[in-house]
């Protein structure tokens, strides 16, 4: 296990050395309009670091006392396969159909699902957060951000009648 999240720290840094590399192509200060356009990506790149190099040190010391005669644990139990596709395959599902779904309908069918078959709610409780969170994240990155996402053939439909 500690192996593994040693390649999964050293991913991260990978990967956030990649982003921090990009988003310093752009401006991260402050400008006349508000932040740069590489404000958000630089501190994200930067949390991305930090936590790719704390998961790194703890790993090494664990690999390190492990060494000295401690027991290492599988990186995934057998009992933990089952939530873990449970949380896994709607994702990619949705993922793989968002040209269809959308972010929005795609939202709500992977919330509403997940909270009726994994966390046992009850449908008006499902249909309010189901709602709600596609709803708000349409609001602030449609009206707010105007930044339009992929709403789908469901909803480009439903909005525009196909056109």
């Amino acid at each position: 296990m500690r192996k593994a999240e040693a390649v999964v720290a050293s991913l991260l840094l990978l990967g956030g050395g990649v982003m921090l590399r990009q988003a310093l192509k752009l401006p991260i200060g402050w400008t006349d309009t508000g932040p740069g356009s590489g404000f958000f990506p630089f501190w994200l790149a930067v949390g991305v670091l930090l936590s790719g190099a704390v998961i790194l040190v703890q790993s090494l010391k664990r690999l390190a006392a492990q060494e000295g005669g401690g027991v290492d644990v599988p990186f995934l139990e057998r009992r933990s396969v089952k939530p873990l596709l449970a949380v896994l395959l709607p994702i990619a599902g949705v993922v793989a159909l968002i040209d269809y779904f959308g972010i929005y309908v795609g939202g709500f069918l992977y919330l509403a699902g997940y909270m009726r078959f994994v966390g046992r709610f009850r449908w008006p409780t499902i249909l309010l957060v189901s709602t709600a969170i596609p709803f708000v994240l349409f609001l602030i990155f449609e009206r707010w951000f105007l930044l339009p996402m992929p709403k789908g053939v469901i909803l480009e439909t439903l909005l525009y009648g196909g056109k």
